[in-house]
């Protein structure tokens, strides 16, 4: 038997588990990741757009008092605050200032802080693409940190960004891993986390100027303030998604479950990477591959030829029976005894078999005694000069597998090293002249001189 198959025999396998939520099929994973996507790139563009027309203010490009201009001087108190301008009531409730929130279309979020900040959903849009895209785990992406970026060596406009994520279930020396993503450009690794970084820097930057600085690289804004977060503007940006947001997605998404983030993990490692991605090869193969769905249909074809190969391996294996107790000798062939050659598993049941007498030790009708050793030592000692001088394309064909039956008999402590180096000196002329005429292929059948 091949080595690799007996490597694999003797792995140990993972005990069977309840099962859990298989992957996405092709057409649900596209449908969350275009739904993600129509989420997030308008966020994107719209905080694009806005922080320029801010650093377009801060060059003095606009007539101070225009529409223009006041929209750009509301924006920098929104990086500076968290809030457009407004003022206090007799209440000591804030009301938007007239001037800006004309300026700026009303007094909406998407008039306002919208301008600068995404919303929940626009952040776990952004995660979900950030595992559609790398297959990371769920919790390791909403707390990363912003990664070090630095230009490639010879390659001003390419930018290689170092992400390190935590894995809190290893132990403290493995529970860090680094990947390097590069950007060059539309559809390279990194261009994600470009847009990632372009998306959410003016959030971190509002967060420094009010003295709660992050380095997280998904940061959002809560639509209404919440009395566990405080009053402050920091208690916005919890860093936390709540129920609502998951509602949201399953009733867009439309078939049958809500979003899952450990499907769409699977989906990406199983369809797409096909290869480890924070776990080990085990992992890979125990808890996502071989429970999928997919992978035991595409399994099939690979099954059936398996098995096949192994009928095969099996034709090279050592079968036959060792004895020391002496058998009748007209029951011998010039390689073993057989005890019924009738009923040969290489041949019609029944009928004399006709199979080469190399195929003898593949057999578990032969008896090997003492008795036989001279031949099979002679003939094991024929075959290793012929190994010397034939072609590898000749001697695999017909002369590999029962050098291989030999040789794991030889290896076997059925016979003593003694007792196969006496039978080679003891070999006859008639047993040379046997397996001469054998490896000429001199038979053909039954009977044998």
């Amino acid at each position: 038997m091949p080595e690799e198959t007996r490597k694999l025999m003797n792995k140990r396998m993972p005990k069977e588990k309840a099962p859990k939520e298989p992957a996405y099929s092709d057409a649900e994973f596209g449908h969350i990741n275009l739904l993600a996507t129509q989420r997030f790139r308008p966020a994107l563009h719209r905080i694009r757009a806005n922080w320029q027309h801010l650093l377009d203010w801060r060059a003095g490009r606009f007539e101070r008092g225009t529409d223009g201009w006041l929209v750009g001087e509301a924006l920098d108190q929104l990086v500076h605050t968290g809030e457009t301008p407004f003022r206090i009531d007799r209440e000591g409730r804030h009301r938007p200032d007239p001037r800006y929130a004309r300026a700026l279309g009303g007094n909406r979020a998407e008039d306002t802080w919208m301008r600068l900040f995404m919303t929940s959903d626009e952040g776990c849009a952004l995660m979900i693409l950030i595992i559609a895209d790398y297959g990371w785990n769920a919790t390791p992406v909403i707390e990363m940190k912003v990664p070090d970026a630095s230009p490639d060596a010879g390659n001003d406009d390419q930018i290689i960004y170092r992400v390190e994520l935590e894995k809190r279930r290893r132990r403290p020396a493995d529970r860090y891993e680094t990947r390097n993503l590069a950007d060059w450009g539309a559809n390279s690794p990194g261009r994600l986390i470009t847009h990632a970084i372009e998306a959410t820097a003016p959030a971190r930057e509002m967060l420094m100027n009010v003295g709660a600085p992050t380095d997280r690289l998904i940061v959002w804004r809560l639509a209404q303030r919440r009395a566990a977060y405080g009053e402050g503007t920091t208690g916005l940006f919890d860093g936390h998604f709540h129920a609502n947001v998951w509602r949201n997605w399953r009733q867009e998404l439309g078939f049958e479950g809500s979003l899952n983030l450990r499907r769409l993990r699977k989906t990406v490692v199983i369809a797409h990477q096909r290869q480890p991605t924070q776990h080990s090869q085990d992992t890979h193969d125990g808890t996502y591959v071989l429970p999928d769905p997919r992978t035991q249909a595409a399994a099939q074809p690979v099954i059936t030829d398996g098995v096949e190969e192994a009928i095969e391996a099996a034709r090279s294996s050592f079968k036959a029976q060792i004895s020391r107790a002496d058998t009748t000798v007209d029951q011998d062939t010039p390689t073993t005894s057989c005890s019924d050659y009738t009923h040969s598993p290489f041949g019609e049941q029944g009928v004399p078999c006709r199979a080469s007498f190399l195929l003898c030790t593949a057999c578990p009708n032969a008896v090997i005694t003492p008795r036989h050793l001279p031949r099979l030592a002679y003939l094991l000692h024929v075959l290793e000069e012929l190994r010397a001088v034939l072609s590898p394309e000749v001697w695999d064909q017909d002369w590999r597998e029962p050098f291989t039956r030999l040789r794991d008999l030889r290896k076997a402590p059925d016979f003593t090293d003694t007792e196969w180096n006496d039978a080679l000196e003891k070999t006859s002329a008639r047993d040379r002249r046997l397996i001469d005429q054998l490896l000429k292929k001199g038979f053909d059948a039954w009977p044998w001189p």
